[in-house]
């Protein structure tokens, strides 16, 4: 008798795990409705959870951008503290609740952007209207930072750790607190993408932000901040205005690193591709090589710096108005 219920509890626990599974956990779920996209944001504790979620737009043909979003699990979506039902919808965009996928029905979405970001832990999926690069319907970024290299250019490479990851996790997380901050902040990519010179241009010159912020690390333990002294493509901007910011971003950079690190900063006019080619100010910022080799303390003091200087640089914009 002892050893039957010993066996009906051992498979009572057993069965736990594949229940507690069935058991939908809480994902949270944000949305914004901006100009020239929709940004959807999902939060959870479980920064592996976020690692394993994909996100697809399916085209029907017709006008409408569905976007797929596939889970590891079945789910509990919490929209401004209320659980989605199996269809529901938020501030009029359908959704619906399949197994573990969940279907949000867009009108007139082209093309999505997915990033993933690790504090704290979440999954945004940015929904475009239109194409980024039609320029009659694209709306100016205050700031465009571009994340050097990506794909299969790995740039500087120190056992697991590359340039490319670096720089990328630098310009996102840069974007994120501008982006709290009310600045309109634009990314040349999102994700590990092969990036050509052209296309980052091509980039530039629709957007034309105030200033384009390139991110590259050193082969040395330096800082360089490089411009270029020509301009190739200046036709409408009077280019001693364009100098002018460049000279002022340059100025607030070095102010700023020099107040927060001891590694030495240098200034150099070098007329590569990106810095002549871009029509706006632009800026190419090496960061000491040390990066790849520490913890993600120095990549945080780096990323609190730029944020300070841009916003330096932004407040000497809004003076000379």
């Amino acid at each position: 008798m002892i050893k039957k219920v010993v066996i009906i509890l051992f498979v009572f626990f057993i069965s736990l795990p594949a229940h507690a599974q069935e058991e939908s956990k809480k994902i949270y779920l944000k949305f914004g409705k901006h100009k020239d996209f929709y940004r959807f944001v999902f939060t959870c504790e479980d920064i592996e959870i976020i690692k394993s979620i994909n996100a697809k737009l399916v085209s029907n043909g017709s006008n409408d951008g569905i976007i797929k979003l596939f889970f590891p699990l079945a789910f509990d979506f919490e929209f401004e503290g209320k659980s989605l039902s199996d269809k529901d919808n938020i501030k009029g965009i359908q959704t619906e609740k399949k197994d573990k996928i969940l279907v949000i029905k867009t009108t007139g979405v082209k093309e999505i952007k997915v990033f993933r970001l690790d504090n704290p832990p979440r999954l945004i999926v940015d929904a475009f209207f239109d194409e980024i690069l039609k320029e009659e319907k694209v709306s100016k970024a205050v700031i465009l930072i571009d994340a050097g290299h990506g794909g299969k250019d790995t740039g500087l490479q120190f056992k697991e750790s590359n340039e490319k990851d670096i720089a990328l996790y630098i310009a996102k997380e840069t974007a994120t607190r501008l982006t709290q901050k009310g600045i309109k902040v634009s990314l040349t990519r999102a994700t590990d993408d092969d990036m050509s010179i052209e296309r980052r241009i091509k980039i530039e010159n629709s957007l034309k932000p105030y200033i384009l912020i390139s991110i590259h690390v050193s082969n040395k333990e330096q800082f360089t901040i490089y411009t270029s002294s020509i301009k190739k493509n200046l036709i409408k901007d009077d280019p001693s205005k364009v100098f002018l910011i460049e000279n002022t971003a340059v100025k607030n950079f070095t102010t700023k690193i020099n107040e927060k690190f001891s590694e030495p900063i240098y200034a150099e006019k070098l007329p590569l591709t990106i810095l002549k080619e871009a029509l706006s100010p632009a800026l190419m910022i090496e960061i000491p090589k040390r990066t790849l080799t520490t913890d993600k303390k120095y990549a945080e003091k780096i990323i609190d710096t730029f944020v300070q200087a841009i916003e330096l640089t932004l407040k000497a914009k809004e003076k000379a108005k």
